[in-house]
This record gives C-alpha cells, sequence and structure tokens, in this order.
C-alpha cells in the first residue's frame, strides 16, 4: 500500500483511471447555488452537485457506478448484464439505458411491490430501454442478490456470458466512482472559494463510501453526511467501511475509515423503504418552488428533508456553507401522483 498526502490527488486519479471504464455520464456535472432555498432555510448557503445531470436515461448517480461496472463486464467478454433492485430502481433504469448504448441484452430481476402496477415512472423507462423484466417475491437485500446469481446461472447454462452487478465487486467499483466524483466536487468546491461544513448526500452503500473515502483521503476538509433511504437487516456502517477498504485497496492507497467514522442517519426513511413521509413531500415542494429543481420521493426527498432538518434543529451551525448531491430519480415521481398530490397517500404502507 502506498501512503497518500491529502494534496496529491494525481496518484489516486492515476489509479483509477488504470480500472477498465466505459464512458457513460455527462461530467463534470454542474455544481449550482440555490439562493432562494438558502433565504428560505434561513442563516445557511445552498449548493446542489447536478449528479441528475449525467445524462443517462434522466439522469442519476449511478451512470458514474456503471461506467466502471460495465466496464469491467465488457473486459471480461459479457454478453449481458444481470441487475435487480425494487420495481422503481433506479440503478436497473440506467443499466437498462447503458445496455441498449453498449448492445448489450439486459435483465432486471425486479421486486413485485407497491410500485410495480401500474407500468409507470422507472419501469416504464426498463420496457421502453428494451429490458428483460423477471419478476421475483425475493426481499431486497441477500435473497434478491441470489435470484441475480441464480439467473446468471441458467444463462451460463445456456452458453451465454452474463455479467452480474452484484456484491461485493460492485460495492467496491461503485465507491471508487464516487470517490472520483468528489475529486470533481472537490475541484469545483475550491473554483468556487467554497469551503463547506458539510457535504449531504442519500446514500446507504457505495455512494457514501466513495464520498467518505475521498473526503479522508483529502485530510476530511468537511463532513460527509448521508440521509440513508432504507434500513438494511445488517450492519450498514460495517458494510460501507468495508466497500471503503475494498476500493483503497484496489487503488493501493492507505485509509483508516472506521463504522464510527460515518455519518449516515436513518431516521428519516420514515415506515419503509419507498414509502414518501410527509416531510419528504415538503422537501420536494420546497426545493421545487424556490429552485425549479425537481427531487425524487425515495431518495433526494428524504435527503433533503433530512438536511432541512439538521438546518432547523441548530445541527448544521448559522452561516454555514451546505453541499447537497442530488443522486437523480426523477422518473420515479410519476409513480408516486396519488401520494405527492394528496398527502394522506403518503402514509399508505408498501404491499
Amino acid at each position: 500500500m502506498t501512503a497518500f498526502v491529502p494534496a496529491e490527488l494525481s496518484p489516486v486519479r492515476a489509479a483509477i483511471d488504470r480500472l477498465p471504464r466505459v464512458r457513460l455520464a455527462h461530467l463534470p456535472t454542474p455544481l449550482e447555488p440555490c439562493p432562494r432555498l438558502s433565504r428560505a432555510l434561513g442563516d445557511v448557503e445552498i449548493w446542489i452537485k447536478r449528479d441528475d445531470a449525467t445524462g443517462l436515461a434522466f439522469g442519476g448517480n449511478k451512470a458514474r457506478q456503471l461506467e466502471f461496472t460495465l466496464g469491467e463486464a465488457l473486459a471480461r467478454g459479457a454478453d449481458c448484464i444481470i441487475q435487480g433492485a425494487a420495481s422503481q430502481s433506479n440503478h436497473c433504469r440506467q443499466t437498462a439505458a447503458a445496455c441498449a448504448r453498449l448492445g448489450l441484452e439486459c435483465i432486471l430481476v425486479l421486486r413485485r411491490d407497491a410500485k410495480s402496477s401500474p407500468v409507470q415512472g422507472n419501469l416504464l423507462l426498463d420496457h421502453i430501454l428494451g429490458a428483460r423484466v423477471v419478476w421475483t417475491e425475493a426481499a431486497l437485500g441477500p435473497d434478491l442478490e441470489a435470484e441475480k446469481h441464480a439467473v446468471g446461472e441458467r444463462l451460463r447454462a445456456e452458453g451465454r456470458r452474463p455479467y452480474v452487478i452484484g456484491e461485493p465487486g460492485a460495492k467496491m467499483l461503485g465507491a471508487v466512482a464516487y470517490l472520483a466524483a468528489l475529486l470533481e466536487l472537490h475541484e469545483q468546491m475550491t473554483e468556487q472559494g467554497l469551503t463547506p461544513h458539510a457535504v449531504y448526500v442519500c446514500s446507504a452503500g457505495p455512494t457514501l463510501a466513495g464520498l467518505a473515502l475521498g473526503a479522508r483521503l483529502l485530510g476530511d476538509p468537511y463532513r460527509v453526511v448521508a440521509i440513508a433511504p432504507i434500513r438494511w437487516p445488517d450492519d450498514a456502517r460495517a458494510q460501507i467501511a468495508g466497500a471503503v477498504a475494498a476500493a483503497a485497496a484496489e487503488l493501493g492507497v492507505a485509509a483508516d475509515l472506521l463504522p464510527e467514522d460515518l455519518h449516515c442517519h436513518e431516521e428519516y426513511v420514515g415506515p419503509a423503504y419507498g414509502v414518501l413521509t410527509p416531510e419528504a413531500r415538503a422537501a420536494i415542494e420546497l426545493t421545487a418552488r424556490t429552485e425549479g429543481i425537481l427531487l425524487d420521493p425515495v431518495y433526494t426527498g428524504k435527503a433533503m428533508a433530512g438536511m432541512i432538518d439538521h438546518v432547523r434543529r441548530g445541527v448544521v451551525p448559522p452561516g454555514a456553507t451546505l453541499v447537497f448531491i442530488h443522486t437523480g430519480g426523477t422518473p420515479a415521481l410519476f409513480a408516486y401522483a396519488d401520494e405527492l398530490v394528496c398527502p394522506a397517500a403518503s402514509r399508505r404502507q408498501p404491499a
């Protein structure tokens, strides 16, 4: 392992550039000031990093990660890609788009849930993009991962060359992608003369891992605060710390991030993953009506709600500058029309 001096970014960039990669995202994404949102919240200065503008099928953070996972898939000679998650998965939607661009068959193993019918939002885009959908009743997490690998084994037996986007490799490469994103963001903040108190993001996985690793390699000049969209059954911080260690080892840099070093808040999830909370609905409306920026009900709406709560409760000091990373997810808005128009509907439990 090579020790890394925070000011010397070139060795890390060179290590990232040595990994297989296919260019899919429009980078760098903009970093925009939000003066009207800032005034609405009081004595803070808000900037938004627009990773909803990565340009792949309505954008989002997964475009960065897919550059590395699909780069690896192509390097291995894959002819089809398997991914899976909830029915309104942003990762699946962007995987389908990337596969269409690269000429790879896309198989999505999707969980039947409250948003799998009618066909709307991300699920509609999956179909338009030509993905083959395999439905499952498996729970999110290890059970669904096992289903994905089972599909891969069946295809392999048929003579295909499948690549499953799954653990642990996808977590490591996802962390690498968001380490690169943090370096991009840090350069933009330096150009703008910004010294933020914190960078907020919606994550309970590789996106946080990469951002936290990047901040640590830079000497922790600001706090990376993640608002989780889901409560995993296992120790999420330990899993994220593992992804940090794996990415650091892959790149040959030293990192000593422990689970307790990670700022990951699960208290804004609400009743369950995918259930719109009143606070997220209010955050979506406030951001839309002050800045014309659309957040989503599952991820960024809850993350913005968490950041707003931190500002209003004084967790963030007065006069602080905050950067919010918009990780995308906009198509899901159309699958949540009832909940967004009728507040009472947002309290419904998922099927």
